[in-house]
């Protein structure tokens, strides 16, 4: 049988929506772009280079960081869908706008990142010396689902104690903490560290939240979710969940709920995937 590859991401997109994770991964149905994908990749590799640098530049050098990821992002995107009309908004704000004041914002999240790495008593763990556990590779088999990603962060604490870190640029604050509780299975799995909390570093606060107890989300049972999830796409079931969530939905126009083009992508089961 082979094995099949999963990500944290796309559990999470399939229990969001199933419809919708269908029309991604499955019928590959166009998706609207938006500036807060932009955003948040340029704000993360920023960081990256930063932390990777051993801290050795200031927060210019990871602006332009910043500006330097965001054009070649934004114009991968503009060449996906020119007009930016189309694209996916937070709310009422016209693209345009949206698209500004994301930039904008995401240049100044990136240097108060700086101000607040420089004074936390945390820093990045480096399990092995010289090289610092940020974007982490992983690949983690879980009864025969094999789960790759990547651990945005690992850090220290003085007293010794390591904690698993997500960083987000949205405005939501996660509800669950099942992405952390996956790092923390994989960090053990490659180095025998299971630190048993995370956090998300929320960009929007400049802080990281309280951390998250991820004692409940036992190997066990994360084996089991992901197989059950994997058993349910290879069976092409899919269900829709319609909801808030629908209003940012890359793919609404071809949803077989509700969307005005829903014939293009039609459902079908057995995709055996």
């Amino acid at each position: 049988m082979t094995v099949a590859h999963r990500s944290v991401s796309q559990y999470q997109g399939f229990v969001r929506c199933g419809e919708a994770y269908r029309l991604e991964k499955i019928a590959k149905a166009p998706q609207k772009q938006a500036a807060w994908f932009v955003q948040g990749t340029a704000y993360h590799e920023a960081v990256e280079r930063w932390e990777k640098s051993h801290r050795a530049y200031g927060p210019e050098v990871m602006a332009e960081w910043f500006e330097e990821a965001w054009e070649r992002d934004y114009a991968a995107a503009l060449a996906v869908e020119p007009d930016t009309s189309r694209w996916l908004t937070g709310g009422v704000t016209k693209p345009e706008t949206d698209i500004k004041r994301r930039r904008e914002r995401g240049r100044a999240q990136v240097e108060a990142y700086f101000e607040y790495a420089v004074d936390a008593p945390e820093r990045v763990w480096e399990p092995i010396e010289g090289h610092p556990a940020v974007e982490l590779p992983f690949t983690l088999d879980l009864g025969g689902i094999e789960i790759r990603g990547f651990i945005d962060q690992v850090v220290e604490y003085p007293d010794g104690h390591l904690r698993v870190r997500d960083l987000k640029t949205g405005t939501k604050l996660p509800d669950t903490a099942f992405q952390l509780a996956i790092y923390d299975h994989a960090l053990a799995d490659m180095f025998g560290e299971k630190p048993g909390f995370g956090d998300y570093f929320m960009a929007k606060n400049n802080a990281p939240t309280d951390p998250w107890n991820l004692q409940d989300y036992t190997l066990e049972k994360v084996t089991r979710w992901f197989r059950q999830m994997d058993q349910a796409v290879r069976l092409g079931l899919f269900l829709p969940n319609p909801g808030d969530a629908c209003r940012t939905c890359t793919v609404s126009p071809y949803c077989n709920f509700n969307g005005v083009n829903a014939r293009q992508y039609p459902y079908e089961e057995s995709a055996n995937v």
